[in-house]
């Protein structure tokens, strides 16, 4: 994905940590974990969400300064679980980072706080399915009226007409925004 969007980036990925195969998700990994709520909604464990947002507030300074870069230097992209993760961790870390890219997202205020952590002009970039069956698009159209509402970021907005995934037309709007930043 490094090749597409940003040619000639270093990319750190990190794994989650939580192995989904007894899920039936052979391979796949979660940051934290999910519930269903009594209304069907995916519920999510606050406790887990904080101590993701603090193991990856403390690994990945350390992270890029081995790739030699500095924080200031860093793009943050997250999927899912992940761009909730990019979240908190510019809105709650106060990491300087150069941007934010957050694909399918989920709006949590609680965990997002009032906003006034970002940089004024600080590139982020949202993207979600119109038909994502795990997090509807309300969900990133929220997170899109948060930025735009609480912070001075320079936001970039996507929709797709897919599900829970980044399909072809965000995958350009994010490359073109890569070039601009």
């Amino acid at each position: 994905m490094r090749d597409e969007l940003a040619p000639g980036s270093t990319a750190i990925a990190f794994e989650a940590p939580i192995d989904l195969e007894h899920f039936g998700m052979p391979g796949g990994h979660a940051w934290f974990h999910l519930g269903t709520g009594a209304d069907g909604s995916i519920t999510y464990e606050a406790d887990g969400v904080q101590e993701a947002v603090a193991q990856l507030a403390t690994e990945l300074p350390a992270a890029v300064e081995a790739a030699g870069h500095t924080l200031e230097q860093t793009t943050l992209l997250g999927f899912s679980q992940g761009a909730m993760l990019g979240h908190c961790t510019l809105l709650r870390s106060q990491l300087p980072i150069q941007a934010l890219a957050a694909c399918s997202g989920r709006m949590i205020p609680e965990l997002f706080g009032d906003g006034t952590a970002v940089p004024a002009n600080l590139p982020v970039f949202l993207s979600h399915g119109t038909f994502d069956e795990l997090i509807p698009v309300t969900s990133g159209q929220a997170i899109r009226a948060f930025y735009e509402s609480n912070t001075h970021a320079t936001v970039t907005w996507c929709e797709e007409p897919i599900g829970h995934g980044i399909g072809p037309k965000m995958m350009q709007a994010m490359h073109r925004w890569f070039g601009e930043k």
